[in-house]
């Protein structure tokens, strides 16, 4: 069978070629993705955040607790959310997507000289981690006067 391609077009996305090309991709970046996230979650299991060995370690816990963290404030905002009244809860919502806003520009803003650093991503967190307990803090006070 002889494959005529417009002009402009690479055999890659003909017909016959690219859709089999196209599932291959997909098969290969799938499996890889999959290979990778199944490597790394034993690693993360092993760490102890307590004592880490080394930089790596120490980021990794650091995004750790900060992940933490978002979890309790967004546990604490659908508790919140859930006794509100319709108006309330459009108006806590705004306020929160401005709060996430504000959280993200100010962090980038402290941790904007240690930009191409190794230590960045460590020191991004850990401004997030600080800024969400404290949302989450408000937050609580807000349940308690309810």
């Amino acid at each position: 069978m002889k494959i005529k391609l417009r002009k402009g077009r690479s055999p890659f996305w003909s017909i016959p070629y690219g859709i089999a090309s196209l599932h291959a991709l997909v098969a290969i970046f799938g499996t890889t993705s999959v290979s990778a996230q199944s490597l790394s979650f034993p690693i993360a299991q092993q760490i102890n955040c307590d004592r880490p060995q080394g930089d790596a370690q120490v980021r990794t816990c650091i995004r750790l607790k900060y992940e933490a963290s978002d979890r309790q404030l967004n546990e604490v905002y659908k508790q919140l959310m859930s006794q509100l009244s319709g108006e309330e809860r459009s108006l806590l919502s705004e306020a929160q997507l401005g709060w996430i806003k504000l959280r993200d520009k100010t962090c980038e803003f402290e941790v904007y000289k240690s930009r191409g650093g190794t230590g960045y991503g460590g020191f991004l967190n850990e401004c997030l981690d600080r800024m969400t307990k404290q949302r989450t803090a408000e937050l609580e006070q807000y349940l308690k006067q309810r």
